[in-house]
């Protein structure tokens, strides 16, 4: 790492003497460069991006709660009976019917269209992007769905909470 820290410095101090007999233009596209420079610098001297407060390891209670285990979700995917056109995964069974049962309920929550997009997400793992190719929809139309289906799944798992503690 320290090797990399020393080639980007140089190329900081390159960038740098670029500048000063740059025009106008240029000075505006080198001066960005050096932004980025200096970023990705601090980012590698200090292992935590520059600007966070926080370290990932020291993240919010709220930030690192799952909605549902990731992996439960996948497993979740490959044993759905609902076949989406856009599915060629092969099919297994690998879920107890209890966990089934739970994700069911949960997803229950959602429409049609956020369930699917949900499962292509989380149980499929594909990109925004990708979803948004494979359903003819724009990439923030799937962002807003994701969220939405996050916030729902997030008051049933409170209300549940809640229920169990009564």
């Amino acid at each position: 790492m320290d090797e990399l820290i020393k080639e980007y410095q140089q190329s900081l101090k390159e960038v740098r003497n670029l500048q000063e007999n740059a025009d106008e233009k240029d000075k505006q596209i080198i001066s960005g460069m050096i932004r980025d420079l200096e970023f990705a610098i601090t980012w590698m001297k200090t292992s935590k991006r520059p600007g966070s407060k926080r370290g990932i390891e020291r993240r919010g209670v709220y930030q690192n709660t799952k909605l549902l285990d990731p992996l439960m979700m996948q497993k979740y995917f490959r044993s759905e009976e609902t076949c989406y056109c856009w599915d060629e995964a092969p099919k297994e069974h690998v879920i107890s019917t209890g966990d089934k049962q739970r994700i069911e309920d949960a997803l229950s929550l959602l429409t049609e269209k956020e369930k699917e997009i949900y499962l292509m997400c989380k149980g499929h793992s594909l990109g925004y992007a990708k979803i948004a190719k494979q359903l003819g929809i724009k990439k923030t139309t799937v962002q807003t769905i994701i969220k939405r289906c996050e916030r729902k799944l997030t008051q049933h798992r409170m209300q549940i909470k809640e229920l169990n503690q009564s």
